[in-house]
C-alpha cells in the first residue's frame, strides 16, 4: 500500500449499516475509524512539512508535531480518540492540508515560469494555475488571493505567501492545543511553547485570549487571558492601525506554569488540577514586574453549556466583513441549556448524539442568517441566537450535529460518486432554499431536515403525553409551530427524497450512498403516521 494512501480499514468501509439515521444513535462506530484516520493525516502532514524547502519552512512545526503525537500515545484510548476527533486537530488538519498543497502548486508555478524565461526554456502552467485557483476557490479567501477578480501574473506569489501565513497561524493554534492537553492530563517532562493573541471568528475567539482547545479537562476547557494593552497606553481613537501581535512564552514544569509575555510581565500559577477552578488567577500567583501594570496575563476556564463539556464560546458579530467576535452574552448558556432539555426529554439518544459530536457553540448575531457548520470544522456550531425560542435553539443544536454526523460518516466513506455533477454543478432543487443546488447540499439538507422532522414528532407525542398526565406542558402557540413544522418538512423531505432516489438511479450515488438513501426513506415511511 502506497503511504500516501488512507489507512486499509478506513478506505475499505463501505457500510453504513451501523450509522442508521434513527435507531441505534447511542452507538457510535464512526469514531474509532475517525480516529486512526486523524493519525494517519497527522503522521503525513508531519513528514510534508518536514520536506518543505527552506523558504517555505514553518518554525516549530514539525517538533510542535512529534510533542502533539507523543502526548496523543500516552493518554487513555477514550481520551485520545476524543481529541482525534474533535475540532482542534481537524480544523488544523483541513487547514495544514490545504495550504501545503497552495504552497506546493505556487512554488511549481514560479520554478515553471523562471524556467521557461530561461534559453530554450518551455513548458505550459495553465493547468497547475487551474488546480491552485479551484484550491484557492474552496477557501473564503478568494477575494483576498484574486483581488481584481481574475488571475494575474502575481496570484502564484501571493499563493504561496498567504499559504505560509496560514500555515504559522495554525502551528501557533496547535500549539495552544498542546499545551491544553499537558495542562489537563499531566504528564513527565517539561514543556516550553510559543503562543499568539489572534482573533479568530471561525473559532469564536476574541482578539485578548489564548484558547488552550475545546477539551475539557480537570478544569474545564481552559484559555490564557490579557487585560489591559502593554504599558497601559491606550490606543488613539480613530486609528485604523491593527494591534501589534502579541506573543507568550508559556512553561509548563510539573504542576506549574509559567507564561512571560513582552510588556505583561510574568505569571505563574498551579497547572490544572490543582486548585484551578474559577476564572481568575491563583491567589498566590506571581505577578508582572514592576511597570508592566497596563497588561495582566490570567489562565481562566471557559464557558460551557451548563451540565454538559460543549465549550460556549462568546458571541461572534457576522454582519460585518471581517467578522468581529465579541464578549459573553449574559445568560445565554442557561437558555442553551433549556433548549438542549427540551431534546432530553422528547429524544434522550439525540441528546446524547449531541453532547458526542458538538464540541463548541458559536453564538452568532445576523439578522436573516440561518444557524451553520463547516466540514473544516467539525464539531463546531454556529448558531444565530437573536429572538430564537427555546424550540428553535433545541431544533438549531439538533439540526447542526446532523451536519456534524453528516459530515463524520463522509470522512470515512464515499456516499457520492466524485464528479463534478455531485459537488459543484447547481443540478437538483433545493426545496428549502428554493434555488438549485449541487448533490451534496441536496443530501445534506434532506439528511439534517429528518432530523428535525423526527424531533418535532417526538416533541409532540410528549406534549399529548403530559397533557393527559397533568395538563401542563408548551404553549399552545409553540406547540401549533411545531404542528405546522412538521407538515411543511414532510412535504420539502418527500421532494428532496425523490430527486436523491433519481440520482441513485442515475448513478451519481456510491453503493454505500444508496443504502444511506434507502435508510432514510425507511425513516420518512415512519414519519407519515404523525397525525
Amino acid at each position: 500500500m502506497n503511504e500516501n494512501d488512507p489507512p486499509r480499514e478506513v478506505s475499505a468501509i463501505t457500510t453504513v449499516g451501523a450509522v442508521t439515521v434513527e435507531q441505534g444513535l447511542e452507538t457510535d462506530n464512526l469514531s474509532p475509524r475517525l480516529a486512526r484516520l486523524g493519525l494517519w493525516r497527522l503522521r503525513r502532514t508531519r513528514r510534508r512539512l518536514a520536506s518543505l524547502p527552506r523558504a517555505a519552512s514553518v518554525r516549530r512545526a514539525v517538533p510542535l508535531l512529534d510533542g502533539l503525537l507523543a502526548t496523543l500515545r500516552a493518554l487513555p484510548r477514550p481520551v485520545r480518540d476524543r481529541i482525534l476527533v474533535g475540532p482542534d486537530i481537524r480544523g488544523f488538519l483541513a487547514e495544514a492540508e490545504t495550504w501545503l498543497e497552495a504552497g506546493r502548486l505556487s512554488r511549481l508555478l514560479l520554478a515553471r515560469r523562471v524556467h521557461r524565461k530561461a534559453p530554450g526554456g518551455r513548458g505550459g502552467t495553465g493547468s497547475t494555475t487551474a488546480r491552485l485557483f479551484h484550491l484557492v476557490c474552496g477557501t473564503e479567501h478568494l477575494g483576498t488571493l484574486v483581488p481584481r477578480g481574475r488571475v494575474d501574473s502575481g496570484f502564484a506569489r501571493r499563493c504561496g505567501t498567504f499559504a505560509r501565513k496560514r500555515l504559522d497561524d495554525a502551528t501557533f493554534d496547535l500549539a495552544a492545543l498542546v499545551l491544553g492537553l499537558r495542562l489537563a492530563y499531566r504528564q513527565p517532562g517539561p514543556l516550553s511553547v510559543v503562543l499568539r493573541f489572534r482573533e479568530d471568528a471561525e473559532q469564536g475567539r476574541p482578539r485578548d485570549r489564548i484558547d488552550l482547545g475545546t477539551l475539557a479537562g480537570p478544569a474545564g476547557p481552559l484559555a490564557i487571558a490579557c487585560a489591559g494593552r502593554p504599558g497601559g497606553r491606550p490606543r488613539p481613537a480613530g486609528t485604523l492601525r491593527p494591534a501589534p501581535e502579541r506573543h507568550v512564552r508559556a512553561t509548563l514544569r510539573g504542576t506549574r506554569l509559567d507564561l512571560r509575555a513582552p510588556g505583561a510581565g510574568r505569571v505563574i500559577v498551579p497547572a490544572a488540577g490543582t486548585g484551578l477552578l474559577a476564572p481568575v488567577l491563583v491567589p498566590g500567583a506571581r505577578r508582572g514586574r514592576p511597570g508592566s501594570r497596563g497588561a495582566t496575563l490570567r489562565l481562566q476556564r471557559r464557558e460551557s453549556l451548563p451540565g454538559t463539556a460543549i465549550v460556549l464560546a462568546p458571541v461572534v458579530l457576522s454582519s460585518r466583513r471581517p467578522p468581529r467576535v465579541l464578549r459573553e452574552s449574559r445568560g445565554l448558556g442557561p437558555r442553551l441549556a433549556g433548549a438542549l432539555r427540551i431534546v432530553r426529554v422528547s429524544w434522550p439518544e439525540a441528546q446524547r448524539e449531541i453532547e458526542r459530536r458538538t464540541f463548541m457553540v458559536v453564538p452568532i448575531r445576523e439578522p436573516g442568517t440561518v444557524s451553520y457548520s463547516m466540514a473544516a470544522r467539525p464539531g463546531i456550531s454556529f448558531i444565530n441566537v437573536s429572538g430564537k425560542s427555546p424550540i428553535d435553539l433545541a431544533d438549531d443544536l439538533l439540526h447542526e450535529t446532523a451536519h456534524h454526523r453528516l459530515h463524520d460518516l463522509q470522512g470515512t466513506v464515499d456516499l457520492l460518486v466524485p464528479g463534478p455533477e455531485t459537488l459543484e454543478v447547481q443540478a437538483f432543487d433545493s426545496p428549502w432554499r428554493g434555488a438549485r443546488r449541487p448533490l451534496h447540499g441536496l443530501l445534506h439538507g434532506a439528511y439534517t431536515f429528518l432530523f428535525r422532522a423526527e424531533l418535532f414528532r417526538r416533541v409532540l407525542r410528549m406534549q399529548r403525553d403530559r397533557m393527559r398526565a397533568s395538563g401542563a406542558g408548551f404553549e399552545s402557540s409553540a406547540i401549533a409551530f411545531v404542528r405546522r413544522e412538521l407538515r411543511r418538512e414532510k412535504r420539502m423531505i418527500a421532494s428532496a427524497l425523490r430527486d436523491l432516489e433519481g440520482a441513485s438511479r442515475w448513478g451519481l450515488l456510491t453503493p454505500a450512498g444508496r443504502r444511506l438513501v434507502r435508510g432514510m426513506r425507511a425513516w420518512f415511511a415512519r414519519l407519515g403516521s404523525v397525525s
